[in-house]
């Protein structure tokens, strides 16, 4: 490359020859034809150079802005315009990435949309007082360009030649590509910032549930737990009352995620410090929604909760239902009764209340406490589980708190066969069973 800008330059200087060259003399450098290739050649080696360079640069830039910023400065500085912009694409728009040598205006000329929506290059020539403007877009695989660099003005007064227009077309190519790896990078980044938060709120929801089943006189107890994603929305647990009752909850928020996990994570606490502290199941839930209310009011997250006290001996339960599905009680006698809730769900408002009920229970009676994971899933023909087949599932007379619950969670799963489930699924089974401490 050195000796073609040698020999460009002897050509400028009009180095003498003889007025008639001999016929292997024809190809000297001071002939126009050959002087117009060197300087073409010389055109091209100076852009790869500068394509190779900016490459080099790039490279090592991790942020849009600036990399907008850096190919924005090169080229103006390469192809000698007045002024430029980088749009790059935004959702459904464009944004300002980069303008030099001042701010631009806050939304692209109509030029440069056009040249973003279609991808078609745009140039202005030096005409009619209209300053020389050229415009080319980032390409994508995806159709629709990522942006626009756009050059404005010339100091020579001149429009964009095709070689520069190539050029610039070049480097929005190469701009294009970086973008797309450090949006790449970005979404990685992302996807994995998200992987830790859903395995951090996977290992709290999962931390709230009891390890194992309550020992408790006249009474069976026992519940399982189907998440429907990795993330569930439901809790069921239990806590000791001052009056030697055991209290039992089962909730259900609405959706699933860190937010659900985080919300039951408040309730559980709340629940557990006011449950040893009072004995009205109304009273315990209208504390606990003070709590939720005030801490996760803003964001609209609530649940369905209910709540119950079994006396020591298991002959009454004491309750109250903040929205939650009904609860099945099967008597020992056949007959099937309803808990309905005596309030709203909770976390909606912090001015809700609620009241106490109590029913009582004889030796075998069965209550089933549930969410509406359970009656509401679906077999391949869109037919529910419903509440009939759910009361059909539970009798089983005789049989043990555990079982009754498999029994149940074993009937749902042929209702549904493949159907992917679209919501946890709780149960809780309560027994009343004979007190060996009775007199």
């Amino acid at each position: 490359m050195d000796e073609i800008r040698s020999q460009l330059d002897s050509g400028r200087r009009g180095v003498a020859h003889p007025a008639s060259p001999a016929p292997s003399e024809r190809a000297h450098p001071q002939d126009p034809d050959v002087e117009s290739l060197c300087r073409e050649v010389l055109e091209r080696y100076e852009e790869v150079t500068f394509v190779y360079r900016l490459c080099e640069r790039i490279g090592a830039v991790l942020d849009e802005s600036a990399l907008a910023r850096l190919v924005l400065s090169d080229v103006l500085a390469v192809l000698g315009a007045d002024a430029g912009e980088v749009w790059l694409r935004c959702g459904e728009g464009l944004s300002l990435a980069a303008s030099a040598p001042g701010e631009a205006a806050p939304l692209p000329l109509p030029a440069i949309a056009e040249v973003a929506e279609t991808g078609r290059t745009w140039v202005l020539d030096d005409e009619r007082g209209a300053a020389a403007a050229a415009a080319v877009a980032l390409p994508s695989s995806a159709g629709t360009p990522l942006g626009v660099i756009a050059l404005f003005g010339r100091p020579t007064d001149r429009t964009y030649r095709t070689g520069e227009v190539r050029l610039l077309t070049a480097v929005a190519s190469l701009t294009a590509a970086f973008v797309r790896n450090i949006r790449f990078g970005e979404a990685v980044r992302r996807a994995d910032a998200r992987r830790r938060e859903d395995d951090i709120a996977h290992q709290v929801h999962r931390g709230l549930f009891p390890r194992h089943e309550p020992v408790f006189p006249g009474l069976e107890v026992s519940g399982g737990f189907r998440a429907a994603e990795w993330i569930g929305g439901d809790y069921y647990g239990y806590v000791p009352m001052p009056d030697g009752s055991l209290g039992v909850a089962v909730a259900d928020v609405a959706g699933h995620g860190v937010g659900a996990a985080l919300f039951m994570a408040i309730a559980k606490g709340a629940l557990e410090s006011e449950a040893r502290a009072r004995v009205s199941p109304a009273e315990i839930l209208t504390r606990v929604n003070r709590v939720v209310a005030s801490d996760l009011g803003a964001a609209d997250l609530f649940a369905t909760f209910f709540f119950a006290g079994i006396r020591p001996g298991g002959r009454e339960i004491r309750w109250a239902s903040a929205g939650h599905n009904p609860p099945v009680v099967l008597r020992a006698s056949g007959e099937v009764a309803m808990l309905p809730p005596s309030g709203p769900a909770l976390g909606l408002t912090g001015a809700a209340g609620w009241s106490d009920a109590a029913t009582p229970l004889a030796t075998g009676d069965v209550v089933v406490v549930y969410t509406d994971g359970v009656v509401e899933a679906r077999d391949s023909g869109r037919q529910p589980f419903g509440l009939e087949r759910l009361v059909a599932a539970a009798r089983r007379p005789g049989a043990s708190a555990a079982t009754i619950r498999e029994h149940i969670l074993l009937a749902l799963a042929r209702h549904t066969g493949p159907v992917a489930p679209s919501d946890d699924r709780t149960v809780v089974v309560l027994r009343a069973v004979p007190d060996p401490e009775a007199p």
